[in-house]
């Protein structure tokens, strides 16, 4: 069997499922296996009086002519998600698959049975058993990351104060961007943490005693990246055209612009895992279900962009 793309669930409710399965069913995607339990799918499918030609693929081969599902046992719709996701990454590493592309989920219905789940990068680092991974959202040519990841606002300075944690985290992400999207000499602006990154001082000074010491630090190490530079100046047309990658400091700092710049087309990548893991940048959206008013462009993006990554992975392993 060729190598294919696994895909997980996400909410059963939200807005992905809807997009997938409106995808296939215009033959715009194929080559991708589909993890969940056959009867809570099945279900789903009456319900909304959908007719897929399904295969299971736990007792059958691949078939391509049909919607190819991993059938596992699951208690309820929310049990389904979260062990989606736990199978699919079994599947593919076992299988040496493409990647996986993880569908959006509902992180607080998911905490009665996955405890402290604050999302699929920090699910996926335990699963991969990887220290240092980088969260980045992908449009276009856009790449930008974030040097924390779902972490509560009070908790951010004894983040990234911690010994190696930003020279570590800009050092994998210069390693991501060499790799994975194949850039020889990557340029990396990183965001300060308060207003006007600082002012020097006078509005913080996490600048001056946490960032700015690990960028020169950086360098030294011959990694091109200069900073901390403000958040709120950091996408201008002049950086846009001289740097490759942008680091903001927490989540929604990069998170506003890039889903206002990306409308929604953009891509998520946890990179420095055992494999390659993207996802769709809309969330559930459950206002937008049954409305036929969301746009796919999310998804299919994420299977072009799986296969971009894919290839500069294999054309790097053989350099």
């Amino acid at each position: 069997m060729n190598k294919k793309i696994c895909i997980t669930i996400g909410d059963i409710e939200g807005i992905g499922l809807e997009l997938l399965i409106k995808l296939y069913l215009k033959n715009k995607i194929k080559n991708f296996i589909f993890f969940t339990n056959f009867k809570i799918f099945n279900t789903y499918l009456k319900k909304n009086r959908i007719k897929i030609s399904i295969n299971l693929i736990n007792k059958n081969r691949y078939n391509a002519k049909k919607l190819n599902i991993y059938d596992f046992d699951a208690k309820d719709k929310i049990n389904n998600t979260v062990l989606s996701i736990i199978n699919s990454y079994k599947y593919c590493i076992k299988n040496d698959q493409k990647g996986i592309i993880t569908l959006p989920v509902n992180k607080k219905k998911i905490l009665k049975y996955q405890k402290n789940f604050t999302g699929h990068t920090e699910l996926f680092e335990k699963l991969s058993n990887s220290r240092i991974t980088n969260m980045l959202f992908i449009h276009k040519n856009l790449i930008i990351s974030t040097l924390t990841t779902h972490v509560k606002i009070k908790n951010l300075i004894k983040q990234i104060k911690k010994k190696n944690y930003i020279y570590d985290k800009v050092s994998v992400l210069n390693k991501t961007l060499k790799e994975d999207f194949n850039i020889k000499k990557p340029k990396i602006l990183v965001s300060g943490l308060n207003p006007h990154a600082g002012e020097d001082g006078i509005l913080g000074e996490e600048e001056i005693k946490y960032i700015y010491p690990q960028i020169i630090r950086l360098k030294k190490n011959n990694i091109k990246v200069n900073g901390p530079v403000s958040g709120d100046a950091i996408l201008i047309e002049k950086n846009l055209k001289k740097y490759n990658c942008f680091l903001f400091i927490f989540h929604d700092q990069a998170l506003i612009p890039f889903k206002y710049i990306s409308k929604f087309k953009g891509i998520n990548y946890t990179s420095n895992l055992k494999l390659i893991r993207v996802s769709p940048d809309h969330g559930t959206a459950y206002d937008l279900v049954g409305k036929n008013i969301a746009k796919e462009d999310s998804i299919k993006n994420c299977f072009s962009f799986i296969e971009r990554i894919y290839k500069n992975k294999k054309i790097d392993k053989n350099k």
